[in-house]
């Protein structure tokens, strides 16, 4: 991840920082002592960052994620974000072997369930894979458009650089300050047992299988504004001991 030219140092160095130094170690040069040292996520807790289910705000209300998938299973989930900025997935949608009727009618009916924002016209917001865009087998339109037909506006914009993403999502499940900024709704049982299954494969990245879930909620996460450390409040005494620096530094400098 080092070479990387989508991380910046300060995510290398909060993505390093998220790893022990014996896993960091095994990253570097590929020995894991046991397995769970492989885990790609391990700074999630089931107990911590899963919850029960409670009414959602509709100012709270963001956006819905796709991974999209004909024979492999299609993944969705919706999120929603506080005023403090901490993001909630409060339902999920997951199927395989199913057609954009099929998934296009499912999430209508969770929005229904769940009292999801509409645009006034029935119609809901998603991020999609930009994969999405290609042509069906069939060759007449893409999978966006197919959606976008059946009232599920999907933006395929997405940014899939894999270690931003990780990196994204590793800031999002520390607990700074004891708390986290990522909880899960415990009816999103395919995420959750995704984050517990995630690990590193050969190459340095992870292994590609059971992540549809993982890589829809990365492109959302990476949808997000990159956090800035808070600036800290000057004390008055601070700002006087500034002050009266600059006014030595000036006698000095003018003579």
């Amino acid at each position: 991840w080092a070479d990387n030219p989508y991380l910046d140092r300060a995510e290398i160095e909060a993505f390093e920082k998220s790893l022990d130094e014996r896993t960091l170690q095994a990253r570097r040069y590929g020995r894991f002592a046991t397995a769970a040292e492989g885990l790609v996520y391990p700074e999630f807790d089931e107990a911590v960052h899963v919850i029960e289910p409670f009414a959602i705000p509709e100012d709270w209300q963001d956006i819905i994620s796709i991974d999209p998938g004909l024979n492999n299973p299609l993944s969705a989930h919706w999120y929603a974000v506080d005023f403090d900025d901490n993001v909630y997935v409060v339902y999920e949608h997951y199927a395989a072997g199913k057609d954009v009727d099929f998934h296009a009618e499912a999430i209508k009916n969770i929005c229904a369930k769940i009292g999801w924002k509409t645009d006034g016209k029935g119609r809901v917001r998603a991020l999609i894979d930009s994969a999405a865009k290609q042509r069906t087998l069939a060759g007449v339109k893409s999978v966006v458009e197919l959606f976008y037909e059946r009232g599920i506006l999907v933006n395929p914009e997405v940014e899939k650089d894999l270690f931003s993403g990780i990196a994204r999502v590793k800031s999002y499940l520390n607990q700074k300050n004891g708390l986290p900024n990522l909880y899960i709704f415990n009816t999103c049982p395919h995420l959750i047992s995704e984050l517990k299954g995630y690990y590193w494969g050969n190459g340095d990245v992870p292994r590609k299988v059971d992540d549809h879930s993982l890589d829809e909620m990365r492109y959302y996460l990476m949808s997000r504004p990159k956090k800035t450390p808070a600036i800290e409040e000057k004390t008055a005494i601070q700002r006087d001991k500034e002050r009266r620096l600059r006014r030595i530094k000036g006698k000095l400098y003018h003579g």
